[in-house]
């Protein structure tokens, strides 16, 4: 992604930002079992473990490892300020949290991490990217360490990824979005650059991940897993 279209694309979330937990909710289907299949797989048997969220956004997913490990140190990185100016509303008063505003593929992490997560912000790098991010995150694990990715994937077919658009577009439509808030979304998906299922397999165990393994998987929605 050239920098005018990060650029571009970061104002898209900043003025979507104050919506943008509502309209996620009804736009990503099967919502609660997506986020709750990530959720469920956050799990060390470590009481206080070091979390990463890479593309955090307005915490929403934060919040669900929050409350699974309410005694982990959280550090929230996003491109967007009006995100994580959310997030940080939403997480007032809590000593364990670090927001950083920042281009995940630049920012060095800082240290080694017990879990790092992302979800719908990856799909937007170019693929160079997205190899070359998942070694890093690999390298900021500690051992043992788990990376979750809930994310979109490209069909691995023009078949089958026409099949991914209709469904999803279909999803959209039935949301009963203000129109306003649909051309926003739509406008976002412009920027979409997913890879198939099978690049990113491919890249997380050349990253050196273990486990590597698909744990949910409707149409080019996907949960990605793999372990230091």
């Amino acid at each position: 992604m050239s920098d005018k279209d990060q650029n571009l694309l970061r104002k898209k979330f900043d003025d979507a930002a104050s919506d943008y937990d509502k309209n996620r909710k009804t736009i990503i289907p099967n919502f609660e079992v997506y986020y709750r299949t990530l959720i469920e797989l956050a799990d060390l048997k470590i009481d206080n473990p070091r979390i990463l969220d890479l593309g955090a956004g307005t915490g929403l997913l934060t919040h669900l490892l929050w409350k699974k490990h309410p005694q982990a140190q959280f550090k929230l990185v996003d491109m967007s300020q009006e995100m994580l100016n959310i997030a940080k509303n939403r997480f007032s008063g809590q000593k364990n949290f670090e927001y950083v505003n920042n281009d995940y593929l630049k920012y060095d992490f800082g240290g080694l991490f017990d879990i790092i997560v992302s979800s719908l912000s990856i799909h937007h790098l170019n693929h160079e990217n997205i190899e070359s991010l998942y070694q890093k995150v690999y390298d900021h694990l500690k051992p043992d360490g788990i990376f979750l990715n809930a994310d979109q994937v490209i069909g691995p077919s023009p078949y089958s990824e026409n099949i991914y658009k209709e469904n999803w577009l279909e999803v959209i439509d039935n949301a009963y979005l203000q129109e306003d808030d649909k051309k926003i979304i739509l406008e976002r998906m412009e920027f979409d650059n997913p890879a198939t299922l099978e690049d990113n397999i491919k890249w997380l165990k050349k990253a050196g991940f273990n486990d590597v393994d698909v744990y949910y998987k409707y149409y080019n929605f996907v949960v990605l897993y793999g372990r230091k």
